[in-house]
């Protein structure tokens, strides 16, 4: 079904593109009634009405025992259920290939993953109410964007209220239980971009002047590390200091025109993946040789774009596909532009699902991200190419709408 950007209120049966659909699938019927051999169109009709209620009920099924697997790591966050849950999220996506679905489920997973392991690192500290300040855990990266998948590692930050010298104590070793916490439940975690690190915990006070100091820093790490809070997503609790640090950082990056310059200047050094001809930029060695790295190639410079495109036109949704629609309703995106971002984001992680699934979810693999040209179809790698040749575009449309805000 085309994207629904035509949509308006909350009546789906009114939405145009359902109307386009449900016109499109009639015909397919009649034209499947009409050549039937039985000459019986009735039963071709049954037919398809008992494959609409199997996949029905197959759906609430899955999505039934996903909602327990949530409510169950609520209370004891453990291996056995992330596997369990990411077993039959990806099966769900087999099945109906839903990448927002898939998201949605998983990002609520983390979401609860990561207050019982919160929970679970306060209570082994043993320590009694007071001895902590407020905590905030936010999530950045692929998590940030509300795209988590357990192949990515998970990055997040701490932000903590101020707090006494034992206080601080105590808040390193909270952080080291919350990282070894995460690695417990099977959720891989970033070693570097956690909150154990003492970079990426501290008050908003310590955030604010992070921030300013990555606009002035001559280190590309600094100044990364101030990009990466372009993506944020409240893992824990998910109110007041996240809104905050938010505020703050968006605040920072869009009040120095040479930092977004610079920022602008690396979107557009990404590779789209094609080289001389519209070929596959293939790896030329390792046990990679040969493979399409599909994450440094399509997903990363797409990411990249859509979400400096929501900086610099101050979008406040969270998602890709919220700020591509928040930013088609500001009309600060035409339809066209619009559709075609999102139909690229669709495909794109439709492919990266579908890349995961071959693989164990205890068993990450850095190849998940990699695709094997030779076992696309012709139709498949010019719908591949095609693709990355609107990353290309998308890039160049946003170093445009830079250019053009001037001084």
């Amino acid at each position: 079904m085309n994207f629904l950007l035509s949509a308006k209120g909350e009546d789906v049966t009114a939405w145009r593109a359902v109307e386009d659909f449900v016109a499109a699938y009639r015909q397919t019927l009649l034209d499947l009634a009409a050549s039937d051999r039985s000459g019986s169109s009735e039963s071709v009709i049954l037919e398809k009405c008992t494959v609409l209620e199997e996949a029905i009920t197959t759906h609430r099924n899955i999505i039934e025992r996903l909602n327990n697997l949530i409510e169950q790591v609520a209370s004891a966050p453990a291996k056995e259920l992330t596997v369990a849950f990411y077993s039959d999220l990806y099966r769900h996506f087999g099945q109906f290939h839903s990448a927002p679905v898939f998201y949605q489920m998983s990002m609520s997973f983390l979401r609860q993953t990561s207050a019982a392991v919160v929970t679970q690192a306060t209570a082994q500290l043993g320590l009694p109410a007071g001895h902590l300040p407020e905590l905030a855990m936010i999530a950045v990266g692929a998590a940030g964007r509300c795209e988590y998948s357990p192949f990515s590692p998970l990055q997040v930050l701490l932000v903590h209220g101020e707090a006494t010298a034992s206080q601080l104590r105590n808040i390193q070793v909270v952080c080291q239980l919350i990282h070894a916490g995460f690695e417990s439940a099977g959720l891989a975690i970033d070693p570097e971009i956690t909150p154990r690190n003492t970079i990426w915990r501290g008050t908003i006070a310590e955030w604010s002047q992070r921030c300013e100091d990555g606009l002035h820093s001559q280190a590309d790490e600094e100044t990364i590390n101030l990009w990466r809070l372009i993506d944020q997503y409240p893992l824990y609790p998910g109110e007041g200091f996240g809104r905050e640090l938010k505020q703050i950082s968006s605040d920072a990056l869009n009040g120095s025109r040479p930092a977004l310059a610079n920022l602008i200047e690396r979107m557009t050094s990404l590779s789209n993946g094609l080289g001389f001809m519209g070929r596959l930029k293939l790896e030329r060695s390792g046990n990679a040789r040969g493979l399409f790295r599909l994450l440094d190639y399509g997903l990363l410079p797409l990411s990249a774009a859509l979400s400096a495109l929501a900086l610099i036109k101050k979008s406040p949704a969270v998602s890709t596909c919220d700020r591509i629609n928040d930013l088609l309703r500001r009309r600060e995106l035409d339809v066209d532009l619009a559709e075609r971002m999102l139909a690229t984001w669709y495909y794109l992680h439709d492919l990266r699902l579908r890349q995961e699934q071959s693989f164990r979810i205890d068993d990450r693999s850095s190849r998940s991200s990699f695709l094997n040209p030779d076992e696309l179809t012709f139709d498949q790698r010019q719908s591949l190419k095609q693709n990355l040749e609107a990353v290309a575009f998308i890039l160049r449309h946003v170093e445009i709408i830079f250019s053009g805000m001037g001084e």
